[in-house]
């Protein structure tokens, strides 16, 4: 079963300094430190091969182990230019704000010329992840001690995210509104621009409804679906109204569900089990579910994606192309907002 966890509050790590100048994160930033960073944030999808739930660490000191090493049981991977490059988890430590708020600091490892060893230039903290969201940019913060040094460490708790539709949810098709959980590869999907475009896969997972991977819910008529709509946190839904052009220039933007939560219309609904359906095509669409426009899976920032063991071997016979390298690598359809971006459209 493969996994894709998406990381948000994340930059790279030549963004941050340590006592005002460039750091190497293979040695951890001395306690009492000022710790800082500038730019705006990134984001990045982890693979999991094996449908891990844990980031693996650096166990072998400053070396990829062999399950961990593309080909591996193990597998963990980022795509960086098109290309899949081996990555770990390596330790996380705290930052302190001079108001007393504190942060988590992870720091990713990533191999960038797959030797399957982490001793070379830029290779130590490539990422820098934030699980309890980003510290102010151009902000003084002192370093403190090391909170997580262990051989791995949950995805979740490192604030990836899950992306997809839940069981029920219409989807518009060449043969009307049709249950997500009905439709099969080949078939045809009506996206943005009018025309029908055959679905590449269509996954399932379950998970326990609660925490981060509680569903949002839509309620009917909230943003002009005919039904309620319940996706997960971070499912894109596409804003197209007068919003999207007079706060940030665009003819439309893609806002996540989570940032959309006002307490009302639109809320988190944690309990029980939850299933998630992911849908994929040959390059992002917009596609209609219960009649409003939302992302299909994008595996360049994806959240995470599964199948399970026996539809991955379907997959890998009868469609080989979907784990080439440069497949799947078209554009976005629009804008993604963040988080505080999309505040702003809850005020109007």
């Amino acid at each position: 079963m493969v996994v894709y966890y998406g990381y948000q509050n994340a930059i790279f790590g030549t963004q941050s300094t340590v006592n005002g100048s460039g750091f190497n994160y293979n040695f951890v930033p001395p306690v009492g430190s000022t710790w800082s960073w500038s730019g705006t944030s990134t984001n990045f999808a982890v693979k999991e091969n094996d449908g891990a739930v844990n980031f693996n660490g650096d166990v072998t000191n400053e070396q990829v182990s062999a399950q961990e090493q593309i080909g591996g049981v193990w597998a963990q991977t980022v795509e960086i230019g098109g290309t899949d490059r081996q990555v770990i988890w390596d330790y996380t430590f705290e930052v302190t704000a001079a108001d007393g708020t504190v942060y988590r600091v992870a720091v990713i490892d990533v191999d960038l010329n797959n030797d399957d060893d982490l001793q070379d230039a830029g290779e130590d903290g490539y990422y820098l992840v934030f699980p309890d969201g980003i510290p102010p940019a151009g902000t003084d913060l002192t370093v403190g001690p090391i909170v997580n040094n262990d051989n791995s460490t949950a995805h979740l708790d490192l604030g990836a995210q899950v992306v997809c539709f839940t069981k029920g949810t219409l989807i518009e098709t060449c043969a009307g509104a049709t249950r997500i959980e009905n439709l099969e590869p080949g078939d045809l999907v009506l996206t943005q621009t009018g025309d029908y475009q055959p679905l590449i896969w269509v996954g399932q997972t379950t998970v326990a409804a609660t925490g981060k991977l509680a569903p949002i819910v839509i309620a009917e008529g909230a943003l002009g679906n005919t039904r309620e709509l319940v996706v997960s946190p971070q499912h894109g839904i596409v804003i197209n109204d007068w919003r999207a052009q007079l706060l940030f220039g665009e003819d439309e933007v893609i806002v996540r569900a989570v940032d959309l939560v006002n307490g009302g219309t639109i809320y988190r609904r944690p309990g029980g089990m939850v299933t998630y359906y992911h849908v994929l095509f040959e390059h992002h669409q917009i596609i209609y579910s219960e009649g409003i426009p939302t992302e299909s899976l994008y595996p360049g920032v994806v959240a995470m994606g599964a199948v399970s063991a026996e539809y991955q071997e379907e997959l890998l016979s009868l469609f080989p192309e979907l784990f080439q390298e440069g497949v799947f690598r078209g554009p976005k359809t629009a804008r993604f907002l963040r988080s505080y971006e999309a505040c702003c459209l809850k005020t109007y």
